[in-house]
């Protein structure tokens, strides 16, 4: 494969997903859950570089407490602990793909369900660079928010989705084709956000992480 092959296909969202109906399903009481010592031996398992899990742990924060939130707020199906495991497994495959090539979500959800056997922890890898069917919280909360905590931090800092898309644009804009597809991830992660400040009452863009708790700033 050459390079440029690889660069055009790598993290892509696959154009066949689109004409598939959606995964839906909720938790199941059967399927395990790893806790964070679990996931952090699951790093170590798969040499994960210090700056991807500062990052994850971040993303599994936001979105655990985003989670938090939706209990208390009556949403149905939606399981914190899964949230979690979900965010500190994302990105499992990034330093793998980034050396060898490669989509790092199907990668790893691949290696989150091998590991966990856990097929709602697998969406979320799977999908935290793009969900192709609509961004309806009720029947699809994990995967939303594993994208949504995802695109609030850069590096090992919560910001806002503006500064996040600024440097995504910066660091990856090489080609329009490319800018495109990151202002479409930027309106989706919007979508989401708006949705997510609806149901649960939170100014969400405001907000910052504050022992494991979502704060909106001073």
């Amino acid at each position: 494969m050459s390079v440029h092959s690889r660069e055009s296909t790598a993290d892509r969202p696959c154009a066949a997903t689109y004409a598939l109906p959606s995964l839906t399903f909720g938790c199941d009481a059967r399927w395990p859950v790893p806790g964070e010592d679990a996931c952090h031996a699951l790093w170590d398992a798969y040499a994960m570089p210090e700056h991807i899990r500062a990052h994850s742990t971040l993303v599994a924060g936001i979105a655990g407490a985003l989670a938090d939130l939706a209990v208390v707020a009556g949403m149905g199906g939606v399981h914190p602990a899964t949230v979690r495991a979900s965010g500190l497994l994302h990105d499992i495959a990034k330093d793998y793909t980034i050396r060898h090539g490669g989509n790092h979500a199907q990668l790893g959800a691949a290696w989150a369900l091998a590991a966990t056997g856990n097929p709602a922890i697998a969406q979320g890898v799977m999908h935290h660079v793009h969900w192709p069917w609509g961004e309806d919280l009720g029947p699809w909360f994990l995967p939303l928010v594993i994208i949504y905590a995802d695109k609030r931090v850069k590096h090992d800092r919560m910001v806002t989705l503006e500064e996040r898309f600024d440097d995504l644009i910066d660091r990856y804009g090489r080609t329009e084709r490319i800018r495109e597809r990151i202002r479409e991830s930027h309106h989706q992660a919007t979508t989401i956000e708006r949705a997510l400040v609806a149901r649960l009452g939170i100014r969400l863009h405001e907000s910052t992480l504050d022992r494991g708790r979502l704060v909106e700033r001073a």
